[in-house]
């Protein structure tokens, strides 16, 4: 079987929801079919067929093909199998996922990781502001599972974590593990103004 591939074949016109293309949702579903999902978050939005040329026939090894940050909540709530953007993405990747693997052979924005109970991401540039925080209303932040920036990450990284691993390679903005309830947060070359802010346990 060969990866589930979608190209990108031109700039979105509008911010797509990827979250419908994960392994287990699409796993039995024919290639005609998922060119019909709808992705775009207008009332008349875009459908995959729109915005994507689909290829290849394995649920289990997705490609994303020339990225944007226009592609919002890639692999989310994933459980399995990998999910690999070649390029960028945009807000709310990977969150909530709770298994398998996603790697952005980019940059990715706010809200990276938001949610995480398990598995890995892998960001291999920079990260936008709350990498691993609760959305607006939420009490907890990441909760479990691995996180690797290889870049620099934005303000309010691992704010309210409550378990796991973030690793941020080459620095991270003001605010980096602000109220942490636990887990664990590494910062290779330095942070901003005020590392910790009311902090009640994990480790910095």
């Amino acid at each position: 079987m060969k990866a589930l591939t979608f190209t990108l074949v031109a700039e979105p016109p509008e911010r797509l929801d990827l979250s419908p293309l994960t392994p287990e949702r699409l796993a039995g579903i024919e290639r005609r079919d998922i060119e019909r999902i709808q992705i775009g978050m207008s009332k008349h939005g875009s459908k995959v067929g729109d915005i994507f040329r689909v290829a290849g026939n394995d649920p289990l090894d997705i490609v994303f093909e020339g990225g944007s940050s226009r592609l919002d909540r890639v692999a989310e709530g994933m459980r399995g199998g990998s999910v690999r953007v070649v390029g960028n993405a945009g807000a709310q990747a990977g969150r909530a996922m709770r298994g398998g693997k996603l790697t952005i052979e980019g940059n990715a924005g706010p809200h990276a990781g938001s949610g995480m109970r398990g598995g890995r991401l892998e960001i291999t540039g920079n990260a936008g502001d709350h990498l691993g925080a609760p959305l607006a209303g939420e009490l907890a932040g990441m909760n479990g599972g691995v996180l690797i920036v290889r870049g620099k990450a934005g303000a309010f990284a691992a704010d309210r974590m409550r378990r796991g691993l973030i690793a941020v390679l080459k620095g991270s903005g003001d605010n980096a593990g602000s109220r942490m309830i636990a887990g664990t947060l590494v910062v290779a070359g330095g942070t901003g103004e005020m590392p910790g802010y009311l902090m009640r346990r994990g480790s910095i």
